[in-house]
């Protein structure tokens, strides 16, 4: 369970993470980043357009004072920047020095547009930075506490200082402009005798204010990112938890149920073949389950068949091979006279002719219960064979009056199936009405919409309809219970529902007008062969003697 769990725990999170993360190949930031370029430029071009044409009506030695008189008028920043400074970014350096208007993603985003041919370009802020939003937010009070410290003795700042702010959570200290870092020094220089912000070295917000012509209030804001830090891991540390909670409780179960599956597909491949599935009908695999009992009573069903055909076929050779070792045993005798040991060859010969039958009866069984083989199938006419067929068989029963009916047109319609295969259908049904009929046998062949329909009737006793069915199971024999060889092994219809089955079609029994059975043969009028590479199998595939 731990192994799928954390595949699907992988799956799951690993894309999650990677469109969360800022990096130049997360889908997401590339396309907010596109649609902010298009959206801002749409809004805001013409006015950068608009201040690069103003500053090239002045000397450039006024263009500072110019944007700085520009710069009050927007909330967001607004200044000349040298075009060098973006010499590191090959891609903008290029687009600018070719005089584009270039879009800036970052903290904040800006429109840059080169002034003329100057080395100069105009940084147009389009929102409010994060070290901005933390000087706009402190701005007043940064004011409150200038003007605090100047109403006292300079010697007692830092006393004052120390305490009024032992209650804020923020670094607050006196600088001098020595004191100042570089990055304080290029932030005073943007916006001289201002509160300013920016970036130390370790990417932290800290805030300046002027008290006094060298002297500097600052704000360490450490504490604002630490909380955002801490607040993004419990929301993230949260939805993480969730989440992977939501899969251990969708995974258990289908793990669980799964181990259930191959416990019992286990012992059932071990001969336990009452074992079964059982799932709840809400499971992910209950239709696993269900095609698994499905298959498993299959197979029951076909290995207790398998066992039948096995026990049946050894009783029919036993019966053969009990007469051929007396005969033998009796042929051994010296006083046995002519006449005896002709009577005992003659059951030798029937046995071994006995056993012969069966061998091919069960070979020819196996042979039309495996996969269609269309190498099998021409195309041939099946009229003539038919009537030859009569024919022979009115040859061989001449106590029995054959009739034989098929409307004429049929007598040129050629057939796409297995000759031979069909033929043998026909002569085991015909053998079996030879067996029961008392006077008539009826042959037809006719055409109805789309089958064709070959019909063997006689005019027996018939066959009850709670044993319809079973006649076409291997081995079985209505009226031969004691399963006395001298009434077939019973494998013949078996022999005729397989060869029916080669053909796509099927054998039904009804009630024949004669007062006997009807057997009739019925299979697609067109069965065309399969593409190459295709293989078509019967329902009997399983079912191999």
């Amino acid at each position: 369970m731990i192994r799928a769990f954390s595949v699907l725990w992988l799956a799951v999170f690993m894309p999650i993470i990677l469109l969360l993360l800022p990096t130049q190949w997360n889908p997401i930031q590339r396309l907010n980043e596109t649609f902010s370029e298009d959206f801002y430029q749409q809004i805001y071009a013409n006015n950068v357009s608009t201040l690069t044409q103003t500053l090239l009506t002045y000397p450039q030695a006024e263009w500072s004072s110019v944007v700085h008189q520009y710069a009050q008028h927007f909330a967001y920043p607004l200044r000349l920047q040298a075009l060098a400074d973006y010499q590191e970014n090959d891609v903008k350096y290029l687009s600018l020095v070719k005089g584009q208007m270039t879009f800036l993603y970052g903290d904040p985003m800006a429109l840059l547009q080169r002034v003329g041919d100057s080395d100069q370009l105009i940084y147009f802020a389009l929102n409010e930075s994060t070290q901005q939003a933390a000087l706009n937010q402190a701005k007043g009070t940064l004011y409150l506490m200038a003007e605090s410290l100047r109403a006292q003795p300079t010697s007692l700042w830092v006393s004052h200082l120390a305490e009024h702010t032992a209650s804020i959570p923020f670094v607050v200290t006196l600088k001098s402009d020595e004191q100042l870092s570089s990055q304080a020094k290029t932030a005073i220089a943007l916006a001289p005798g201002e509160a300013v912000s920016y970036l130390n070295e370790e990417g932290l917000v800290e805030l300046l204010a002027p008290v006094e012509q060298g002297t500097w209030l600052q704000v360490a804001d450490h504490l604002s990112q630490t909380t955002q830090v801490k607040l993004t891991g419990a929301v993230g540390g949260l939805f993480f938890l969730s989440v992977s909670l939501a899969l251990v409780i969708w995974v258990y179960p289908l793990w669980r149920d799964l181990k259930r599956l191959v416990i019992t597909a286990t012992a059932f491949g071990q001969g336990q073949l009452s074992q079964r599935a059982s799932a709840s009908r809400l499971s992910v695999v209950s239709q696993l389950s269900v095609s698994f009992n499905a298959m498993a009573d299959n197979i029951e069903t076909l290995i207790a068949g398998q066992r039948e055909l096995t026990n049946a076929i050894a009783h029919d050779l036993r019966t053969p091979l009990y007469r051929l070792r007396f005969a033998l045993e009796m042929l051994e005798d010296e006083t046995l006279s002519a006449a005896q040991k002709s009577k005992y060859q003659r059951s030798v010969q029937n046995s071994i002719e006995d056993l012969d039958h069966l061998i091919n009866q069960n070979l020819l069984l196996a042979r039309y219960s495996r996969m269609t083989d269309w190498r099998q199938f021409s195309h041939a006419r099946l009229v003539p064979a038919l009537r030859q067929e009569v024919e022979e068989y009115r040859l061989v029963h001449p106590h029995l009056t054959v009739e034989w009916l098929s409307p004429h047109p049929l007598d040129q319609h050629t057939l796409f199936l297995d000759h031979s295969g069909l033929m043998r259908a026909v002569k085991n049904m015909l053998a079996n009405a030879g067996r029961y009929a008392r006077q008539s046998v009826r042959l037809t062949f006719e055409q109805h919409e789309t089958e064709y329909v070959i019909g063997v009737e006689d005019d027996g006793v018939g066959i009850p309809p709670d044993e319809v069915e079973r006649v076409f199971e291997p081995f079985v024999q209505l009226d031969n219970q004691t399963r006395t060889s001298g009434k077939g092994h019973g494998l013949g219809l078996a022999i005729v529902k397989q060869i029916m089955l080669w053909h796509e079609g099927s054998v039904q029994v009804h009630t024949s007008s004669l007062g006997g059975a009807k057997f009739e043969l019925r299979w697609p009028c067109q069965t065309p062969p399969p593409s190459k590479g295709e293989r078509i199998v019967t329902k009997s595939d399983t079912i191999s003697p």
